[in-house]
């Protein structure tokens, strides 16, 4: 049984298992984890029948890359087509905005499901592979953007650079929703804001600190990393704040435990920081894979438990407004004992 038949065979048993006779797919990532096609579309699952629904603009790149039979429709007549497919079973759907548009309509019902968002959630094999692989990529892309790193370069410079070399050692850029650009490079005082966007013609001096947030995708799956680094020197204060942060990222790991709910974690850590805790002003970590945030979340607010397989980030950080600010980050998978995807050290490193 190849790799895209378990993963149908394992949907079709949770459908089995809830109220769901038939299923609907239409964010990219969950089409993409069923059929190996990555892009615009609709996939249609039931027991004795699967279809991937594609505009005859990606009809043939989707026959190339797809695992289930396509056929070209007219996106207009979408809504027809799941009719006809499924007649009158009880049908599910992921959520998304195609989705609650689809589910508003008088001529189908359909209710919203996460059971492939639960299938995604802990990793198979494959997936830990392909994970692991592109940590080895992402450190080769550390490596070697911090060795071009020269006092005057910009922020700009800088994430030109590293955007270079993560697509020439065999790595996809990929935009946060809630940034514009691909990559976080910030220095000085700018590293103080957590999702600093987009880079600037700031120039670099003796003494800046410099935050890299650094995400890549791999064969369809996510790794995300985060260094804060010193260029030629660091003060006694920013090394104060420095060696706090990894104390709190190792104390993070070190909780990182299957069966462990996710916010003891989070508030573990804001505990550790005390009177700074204010200054940690975002959740501890998240789920990673064929997104950058996925479940579990692992924050005071989530109500996620940590399982076997899953690849997460632990990712604490103390932000100074016009002074300095400090993460960092490492992509995990969980096991006995978790896993980290990136052999960079996380000693204070002044280069």
């Amino acid at each position: 049984m190849n790799l895209y038949d378990k993963r149908l065979n394992e949907l079709l048993n949770e459908m089995h298992n809830s109220d769901c006779e038939g299923y609907v797919l239409t964010r990219a990532f969950n089409i993409f984890y069923l059929t190996g096609f990555w892009g615009a579309g609709i996939t249609l699952i039931k027991d004795e029948e699967q279809k991937l629904l594609v505009s005859s603009l990606e009809f043939d790149r989707a026959s190339k890359n797809s695992k289930i039979p396509v056929e070209a429709y007219n996106p207009a007549n979408y809504l027809d087509r799941i009719k006809t497919f499924f007649e009158a079973k009880k049908v599910c759907i992921d959520e998304s905005f195609v989705s609650t548009y689809l589910s508003l309509s008088k001529n189908i019902s359909l209710k919203t499901s996460n059971l492939i968002e639960k299938l995604r959630e802990v990793k198979d094999d494959y997936e830990i592979e392909v994970l692991k692989d592109g940590g080895r990529i992402m450190d080769k892309v550390f490596d070697k953007s911090i060795k071009m790193i020269k006092g005057g370069m910009t922020e700009k410079e800088l994430y030109a650079k590293i955007v270079k070399n993560i697509i020439e050692l065999d790595g996809d850029v990929i935009p946060y929703e809630d940034t514009i650009g691909t990559e976080i490079v910030a220095f000085g005082e700018n590293t103080a804001f957590p999702h600093y966007s987009p880079p600037s013609n700031k120039k670099l001096n003796e003494g800046d600190p410099i935050l890299l947030d650094l995400t890549l995708r791999h064969k369809g799956y996510v790794v995300d990393f985060t260094r804060t680094i010193f260029y030629k020197r660091v003060n006694d204060h920013h090394r104060e704040i420095y060696n706090k942060v990894k104390e709190a990222q190792e104390l993070g790991i070190k909780m990182l435990k299957i069966g462990v709910k996710a916010k003891e974690i989070d508030l573990a850590v804001r505990d550790f920081f005390g009177k700074d805790k204010d200054r940690f002003n975002h959740s501890l970590g998240h789920g990673v894979g064929l997104e950058v945030h996925e479940k579990p979340a692992i924050s005071y607010r989530s109500e996620d438990t940590i399982k076997s397989g899953q690849a997460v980030t632990i990712e604490p950080g103390l932000y100074y407004p016009n002074d300095i600010g400090v993460r960092i980050e490492d992509s995990l998978i969980v096991q006995d004992k978790p896993f980290k995807l990136f052999d960079t050290s996380t000693e204070l490193m002044i280069i």
